[in-house]
């Protein structure tokens, strides 16, 4: 399918206005693209990670509309021409570009890039591929759709790996924002009693129950919810996030581990690695810990 794109360039103070006419003459969606908001962000430090690479400076705003290729552009250009009479701010120097693009698969364009790899005796296997496992392979088959997991990131990663250092047999396991449920159905294939999954997040949730009904789990306990309604303990609580939500759900991680239980937590930038370490050695002993590149992961017992 293919749509008319119609990008106007602009300032951040007139781009919602740009934006909003857009959306009145019958876009289907805006996007913006603003340094100076990217800059901000960057200034106030308000990401763990930002490669600065990705972001190259530009000169003004753009804003992009999205319509059906039968979409009359004239009518668009008109509406957009007409704000250069407003005097509240300047829009003197809106210029304007249509161009004809095509709706590309995203979810599918990448599948030609994810192979079955190792992570320790896992082997993570998307949906797709046929695999043969060879002899002490574990295979997890796994199909993220549009949910935070493919098993590729290092964070991720670290978390299977770590999760391969302790006893997993018969255990009780919650996966803490489970996204795709990779690690919850990983702790399932090393043998874990039971596993649930929680997370806030609803294409997170369809996304846990499909990999789960691929790997044979049945009737997985899989929660929209927030964690502190658990009301029985698990031994191993698995939590892959960020460095400040894993310091504000310490104490939630704590309430929802037996005594002695574990804690594999990932997702720490290492700029940020010894806040989280000080914050969780306050109740809890530090059994392991990994780097991989900028990333920080550690496993802990209560």
């Amino acid at each position: 399918m293919k749509f008319k794109k119609i990008t106007v360039t602009c300032t951040s103070k007139t781009s919602e206005t740009v934006a909003y006419t857009l959306h009145e003459a019958g876009s289907m969606g805006e996007v913006f693209d603003d340094y100076d908001n990217i800059r901000q962000v960057l200034d106030e430090k308000r990401w763990d990670y930002a490669d600065a690479a990705l972001f190259s400076p530009t000169d003004g705003c753009f804003v992009s509309g999205f319509f059906t290729t039968e979409t009359d552009e004239t009518t668009v250009l008109a509406k957009i021409d007409a704000l250069k009479s407003e005097n509240w701010a300047d829009f003197s120097d809106l210029k304007i570009s249509v161009e004809i693009i095509d709706s590309v698969e995203w979810e599918n364009e990448w599948k030609k890039y994810y192979k079955p790899f190792n992570i320790g005796n896992i082997v993570i296997v998307p949906e797709w591929i046929e695999y043969k496992p060879t002899c002490g392979a574990i295979p997890v088959k796994l199909n993220p759709g549009l949910a935070f997991g493919t098993g590729m990131h290092e964070t991720t990663s670290m978390c299977i790996d770590l999760m391969q250092r302790i006893q997993l047999q018969d255990k009780r396991v919650l996966d803490f924002g489970c996204g795709s449920g990779i690690l919850g159905v990983c702790a399932t294939a090393l043998g874990s009693k039971s596993v649930l999954f929680a997370d806030t997040d609803e294409q997170a949730i369809a996304a846990t129950r499909y990999n789960c009904q691929i790997n044979g789990i049945d009737n997985p306990a899989v929660f929209l919810r927030d964690v502190r309604a658990i009301k029985e303990p698990a031994d191993v609580v698995l939590a892959n996030i960020t460095a400040d939500v894993l310091i504000s759900v310490k104490e939630v991680i704590k309430g929802a581990l037996k005594k002695g239980g574990y804690a594999i937590i990932s997702g720490i930038i290492s700029d940020k690695a010894e806040l989280v370490k000080s914050e969780y050695l306050r109740d809890f002993t530090l059994v392991e810990s990994a780097q991989k590149n900028e990333w920080r992961a550690y496993l802990f017992k209560l």
